[in-house]
């Protein structure tokens, strides 16, 4: 994919990210699955986040298969109990690379991003 050819730096804005992994892609399924490429090659999993105020740990993430759902993230719970959610009610720990493509896959989505800003120490995806 052509956002390979792009850094994406600190300082810049969410609607940059949005662009940079979404560039060259057609239609949803495209940019699903560009989102998913950036989130399995960026994210050190496994992760934590939370789920409803529930503290979860972030196996993976993957498409479902349809698209109203879009991605999902395979999640456990304390004790061991396993889940697929969608990945629009994950919340990761601002500040975190996690966080900031998450806010900027909920932007794409047209849903409120939680609160983030990119990482200082992060450069995308030049390195």
């Amino acid at each position: 994919m052509a956002y390979r050819n792009l850094g994406i730096v600190a300082g810049q804005s969410r609607d940059a990210l949005v662009g940079a992994i979404t560039v060259d892609t057609f239609g949803v399924d495209e940019q699903l699955t560009a989102f998913l490429t950036v989130f399995d090659e960026e994210v050190m999993l496994p992760c934590t986040a939370k789920l409803l105020d529930i503290d979860v740990e972030v196996l993976g993430f993957d498409i479902d298969g349809d698209e109203r759902r879009g991605l999902v993230a395979r999640c456990r719970r304390v004790g061991g109990q396993l889940g697929v959610v969608s990945l629009v009610d994950v919340r990761f720990a601002s500040g975190t690379v996690a966080a900031w493509l998450h806010a900027a896959f909920r932007a794409r989505l047209d849903l409120e991003p939680f609160p983030s800003q990119p990482p200082e120490d992060w450069s995308w995806p030049a390195r």
